[in-house]
């Protein structure tokens, strides 16, 4: 092979190669710099629009969201700032109603509806076998189960787990330390705050009804439909 017929060798190859590389150019001019408005980088990428909502950080509904799963480290539901929990006045120590009965190692057991004064410090569980209602503010140190509905007073706490079958009320400014599991429906007033940043928590109900700002740590479940109400 002479000199000639090399140089048109390698002329050959080179157009060759070109028009074989050149319908890949848009691609590669893509790739080394994006031009589409859809375009992002993964740090930058979100999930799809769901009526699930799940973060590691805070996360708030205003009113008027709809909602059924949520789950992060703090759930506002409402605006605002949520109003710390009033101080506890003076209590005086709750004595078991006649009938009751020692209920585990410091409970009771009440064999019907179930209704405590303000002002009364409850030290143990408690198993109601109708409703409960306790008057607030006031505290009590254990959980709480209860056969029918189940409401706290304005300022009560309630250290342990609350479980109805029935529905539950929250009134305003009422803390809840456990899980909160309502059959029926859950009525979440101004102030409530259920969980801590350092104990997370469930709350679950076939529908909720929150009030605003309400504060929950951990995770909110409505079974049939959460709604945030409006002003």
């Amino acid at each position: 092979m002479n000199t000639e017929q090399f140089l048109w060798s390698v002329l050959f190859l080179l157009v060759t190669a070109g028009l074989l590389a050149l319908p890949f150019y848009p691609a590669w001019a893509e790739w080394r710099q994006p031009r589409d408005h859809q375009a992002c980088s993964a740090g930058a990428w979100t999930r799809p629009p769901s009526t699930d909502a799940h973060t590691a950080g805070t996360l708030r509904l205003a009113p008027g969201a709809v909602f059924d799963v949520l789950q992060s480290a703090c759930v506002v539901l409402g605006s605002g700032p949520v109003p710390p929990p009033p101080p506890l006045p003076r209590l005086l120590r709750w004595q078991p109603p006649a009938g009751a009965r020692p209920w585990g190692v410091h409970g009771w057991h009440v064999g019907h509806d179930l209704d405590i004064a303000a002002g009364h410090l409850v030290p143990c569980s408690l198993v109601v076998r109708g409703r409960l209602s306790l008057q607030g503010p006031g505290l009590i140190e254990g959980d709480v189960k209860a056969r029918g509905n189940l409401r706290l007073g304005a300022g009560s706490r309630v250290e342990g787990n609350l479980f109805s079958e029935g529905d539950i009320w929250l009134e305003p400014g009422c803390t809840v330390g456990g899980l909160v599991m309502a059959e029926g429906h859950l009525h979440l007033d101004e102030g409530v705050v259920i969980g801590s940043p350092q104990h997370r928590v469930s709350v679950c109900a076939d529908v909720i009804e929150a009030h605003g700002p309400v504060q929950v740590h951990g995770s909110v479940q409505a079974r049939l439909a959460g709604h945030v109400a409006g002003l």
